[in-house]
């Protein structure tokens, strides 16, 4: 049923269409016989009308737009006369542009400056006389730079500030501008006289060969009460005379070229007039032929609306499937919005809704200041409101333009619209039953009424494409973040590692923070509380470290990552932070990671771990000495340090093979981690000592050479000035692979602490 329904529909949409075309065409018929008979008296007055004011018309767009062309290299003068240079750039870079031929300006000392120097006027000009001008284009006058020659000049004021500090001149030479338009009167099979008012002399005279005064024509026996006084006084008017060439009248249509000073005449002899009885033959031939066109036009126009039809279809079939076969990205919608733009030639497209979801695709140059944003939107939203309150549309199609109706409803948004130069908003609006409104506006369509239509269709697809992004951002957010604290969680770590590597970032800092004596809070006052401290932590750290990503490793360990920061920024923010955990009486043990460039991320976490255990250690062993000092009461949080200690080397030795810190003026050295095979003692024994003995007893052969190198402590510290990370991978004679990395712990003029790390590889 619905098939056959639409079927009909669209049948009767033809037949209609049909019915109208038939009764078009024998209106054009009937016309057309009407209008031979009754418009053969008038043609002549019309035809000569608006032949006339075709060539006015262009003599006016020209000489106008010739004037705009120099008040912009009026402006470029005033600019180089400001500045005190000379206008030689100006001249130089002038090329003849429309009727001017040539260019020259009139100082206020009466000098006149060309292309090829100045020229003392003397009582040619008068630069007084010619400010009270201001500007305009003259009559003929004579050429100051060639003797015997006459031109127009077309004058504009050069101004600094309310100052004129000179004129600058046009020249049109009146063989060009006759050239142009006496062109213009052949085709037209007409004599053309373009004169000055105020003097008669004409500037343009197609049939004389010498340029003369109009009173020529004072002589002539004029026909039907026209006289010569007539002429001469009116701006505007039709005139019958007898020729002084032919046996046969001639017929002038005469009219003012308005801000010139200029008068236009247009003459035409009854031979050329009155050929209505030769035409009306060919015409009534022809009809048979038009009706045959505009049937054919209005098959055109038919296929036009199907094909146009067809095309908002195509449009918000793609437009739907960018909005709902890729969910989650708000590009999606603006890549939608740009597509709807394209297909409207339209300037702007936007789309947003109650809960201050916004966005926009802009085609062109539209910008509107915060306020005017905020206008705009209110009064879209109250106008789909209250449509929807009046008429209780789920979905209202509306389109605002600056009218009168408009005019006299709503002049505020009547004169918004004319400011930001907006003609046209198309819109779709819907409110569901909790009188949401989402909008989707479409600004300075082209095709207004055929994106409407597109509106219409895609409107729903655009809120559920809103939709499925805000819970699709929702399920992000919760997969990426960690529950307990608010930091990004792992998986948000290991999605930004990937970004972090790709990017060409410097001045990146790695900081890994661990709580100490969690367990001890954990096991004496119970996990609520040790959560508290956690959750108390993990907020000062997003504090401190605002802008910068704060991730929670594990249970007790976070890492941050700083982009663009100095060490001392870096050194500035811990103090902060151990000066607000402090408060607490929270401590935690930090290892930073610091490159300028060459940035390896996994690299930094590892160097930043092992100088956070290096802390951490150093936290419990000072630890232990003071509970050794104090009373027993302390015991119990004695021991439960040494407990984490131990814990904490279990954790390393899954990793590493031992960790030691170095100072390589000294060569003496500081375990963290040791294995026991190496049995160092540090007070009697150099680390090289130790090293050389490990590389001899440990290391496979074949990298003996290479492993020794590290030794040349002068290269180690050279290659950490440049921030590289010395590091090299080798084999121990069991066949283990071991990675052995040296990290700059400090260094002042006489001491240089470094860390070396034994990794499995």
């Amino acid at each position: 049923m619905p098939t056959r329904f639409g079927q009909k529909k669209h049948s009767q949409h033809y037949v209609f269409h049909t019915v109208i075309t038939t009764v078009l065409l024998c209106s054009i018929f009937l016309a057309m016989v009407g209008f031979l008979y009754v418009d053969a008296m008038n043609e002549a007055e019309e035809n000569l009308h608006v032949q006339t004011k075709q060539i006015k018309d262009d003599i006016t767009l020209q000489l106008i737009s010739d004037r705009e062309n120099l008040s912009t290299m009026a402006n470029f003068a005033a600019t180089l006369y400001s500045e005190e240079e000379r206008y030689d750039i100006m001249f130089e870079s002038f090329k003849p542009i429309g009727l001017i031929e040539n260019i020259g300006i009139l100082n206020s000392d009466n000098t006149f400056v060309t292309r090829t120097g100045t020229i003392e006027t003397g009582e040619t000009f008068s630069f007084e006389e010619e400010v009270k001008k201001g500007s305009y284009i003259s009559s003929r006058v004579s050429d100051i730079t060639t003797r015997g020659k006459e031109i127009v000049r077309s004058a504009v004021p050069i101004m600094v500030g309310d100052e004129t500090v000179g004129i600058l001149y046009g020249v049109i030479r009146l063989d060009k501008i006759g050239n142009k338009y006496k062109k213009m009167a052949e085709e037209l099979n007409a004599q053309l006289f373009v004169y000055d008012k105020a003097s008669g002399d004409l500037l343009i005279d197609n049939v004389h060969n010498n340029l003369g005064n109009i009173s020529f024509l004072e002589d002539r026996k004029y026909n039907d009460g026209s006289s010569y006084e007539e002429f001469s006084k009116n701006d505007k008017g039709f005139l019958s005379f007898e020729s002084a060439y032919r046996d046969e009248n001639a017929y002038m249509h005469y009219s003012a070229i308005d801000e010139i000073g200029w008068m236009i005449a247009l003459v035409r002899y009854d031979s050329q007039v009155f050929t209505k009885i030769s035409r009306l033959t060919k015409i009534l031939s022809l009809v048979f032929f038009a009706m045959i066109v505009v049937i054919f036009v209005y098959i055109l126009v038919l296929m036009r609306s199907e094909k146009q039809v067809n095309k908002i279809t195509s449009c918000a079939s793609d437009v739907r499937k960018v909005l709902l076969e890729t969910v989650g990205d708000k590009n999606n919608i603006i890549e939608s919005l740009k597509q709807v733009c394209i297909f409207a030639k339209a300037r702007s497209a936007i789309f947003y809704n109650t809960d201050g979801e916004d966005y926009r695709y802009i085609a062109e140059g539209f910008s509107l200041d915060d306020d005017a944003k905020k206008y705009i939107r209110s009064e879209l939203l109250r106008y789909v409101s209250e449509l929807h309150t009046l008429k209780g549309k789920v979905l209202n199609i509306l389109s605002i333009k600056p009218n009168k109706y408009l005019y006299k409803t709503n002049p505020t948004l009547y004169s918004f619209l004319k400011e930001n130069k907006i003609f046209d908003i198309s819109l779709s609006g819907t409110v569901n039953s909790a009188n949401h409104t989402t909008i989707l506006a479409v600004f300075n369509a082209k095709y207004s009424k055929q994106v409407r239509i597109l509106a219409e269709k895609t409107s729903a697809c655009f809120s559920m494409a809103l939709y499925n992004k805000n819970h699709l951002n929702r399920t992000k957010l919760i997969a990426t973040t960690d529950s307990l604290t608010g930091a990004f969680n792992r998986v948000a770590y290991k999605n930004d590692l990937l970004v972090l590597e790709q990017e060409d970032n410097t001045n990146v800092a790695c900081l890994y923070v661990d709580v100490n004596e969690l367990h001890l809070i954990n096991n004496k006052y119970g996990h609520t509380v040790g959560d508290e401290m956690l959750i108390y932590i993990a907020n000062t750290l997003k504090d401190v470290f605002y802008g910068h990503n704060v991730y929670r490793m594990g249970g007790d360990e976070f890492l941050v990552f700083c982009k663009n920061i100095t060490p001392d920024a870096i050194k500035d923010k811990i103090e902060q932070l151990n000066a607000e955990l402090s408060l607490r009486k929270y401590h935690v043990a930090i290892g930073v990671s610091f490159r300028a460039q060459n940035i390896y991320v996994e690299e930094m976490v590892r160097e930043a771990e092992v100088r956070m255990y290096e802390e951490k250690a150093e936290f419990y062993q000072n630890k232990q000495q003071n509970t050794t000092e104090n009373s027993n009461k302390d015991y119990i949080q004695a021991k439960t340090g040494i407990l984490e200690i131990d814990t904490m080397l279990s954790v390393l030795k899954e990793n590493y093979n031992g960790i030691y810190r170095v100072s390589l003026d000294t060569d003496k050295a500081r375990h963290i981690l040791m294995p026991a095979y190496l049995g160092y003692n540090e007070n009697e024994e150099h680390f090289s000592s130790l090293f050389s003995k490990y590389v001899s007893e440990w290391v496979d052969p074949d990298y003996h050479r290479s492993v020794m190198s590290f030794l040349n402590y002068e290269a180690i510290i050279h290659q950490l000035a440049e921030d590289k990370t010395p590091k090299i991978t080798f084999k121990k004679n069991n066949g283990e692979s071991v990675v052995l990395s040296v990290y700059k712990l400090s260094d002042t003029d006489t001491v240089v602490n470094t860390l070396w790390v034994f990794a499995k590889a």
